[in-house]
């Protein structure tokens, strides 16, 4: 075989080869606004209500770390987890009569924090659509904690205190991705978000509590290298 031959079958080879995965660390900042809803029952008296507080913004961290298809933003394809934590500060209250007795009810929630799986595909990359672009749809599904604080008031009494617990849950969403610059990307998402319920105990009341959350979320994430970062 001559040397062209060897050559011609390199290049082949080459073409033919599945592109590699790049990885890409991604760290940042993200604010959301979520939509709460807490079901509150009473079992014991067959009473229940919906606490909604009003939409209050969350701010936090986020860290990812993407498996991209190609090099870099080449390719049409991303896998990758994600975590991050965000702060709350909503709060919300509606009323029970429990026994002839008006009982005020205040939801709140404190933080949450998630751990998901991410999954994007480039539309730049989409023959139908034309190249509009680095824009990228993804989803996402994982597991979400929140930390929640129950109050109860007896005003007629002039009772009152809190409990408080945390809950697991479920947490899926889907949104687009935009590049803002070389090393900098913009994520705009949908989440909703399903809490296993528990009970709250307080001025012996007895409350089953299951939270729920839609959120529009915006993350603004800076890219890296990690090999470039620690010199590997």
């Amino acid at each position: 075989m001559t040397n062209k031959q060897y050559v011609a079958l390199a290049l082949l080879g080459t073409l033919s080869a599945p592109a590699p995965l790049a990885d890409e660390f991604r760290i940042g900042a993200q604010a959301g606004l979520p939509g709460w809803s807490f079901d509150v029952s009473v079992p014991l008296l067959v009473q229940s209500t919906s606490v909604e507080p009003d939409a209050e913004p969350s701010f936090g961290v986020v860290g990812q770390y993407i498996m991209r298809s190609g090099d870099g933003d080449a390719g049409d394809f991303f896998v990758g987890v994600e975590a991050s934590y965000g702060a709350e500060s909503v709060s919300g209250v509606d009323r029970l009569t429990l026994l002839g007795t008006a009982v005020d009810v205040v939801a709140e929630t404190s933080w949450v924090t998630d751990v998901s799986w991410l999954a994007g595909f480039n539309l730049a990359e989409t023959p139908i659509l034309g190249n509009i672009g680095d824009v990228t749809v993804f989803g996402s599904v994982g597991a979400t904690y929140a930390k929640g604080v129950i109050g109860v008031t007896l005003p007629d009494l002039g009772l009152s205190g809190s409990d408080e617990g945390k809950h697991f849950g479920l947490k899926v969403g889907a949104g687009v991705e935009f590049d803002v610059g070389t090393s900098t990307t913009l994520q705009v998402r949908a989440n909703y978000a399903y809490y296993e319920g528990r009970a709250y105990r307080d001025q012996g009341v007895s409350l089953d509590v299951e939270p729920g959350a839609f959120e529009i979320r915006a993350t603004l994430l800076y890219k890296f290298d990690y090999c470039a970062l620690l010199g590997c």
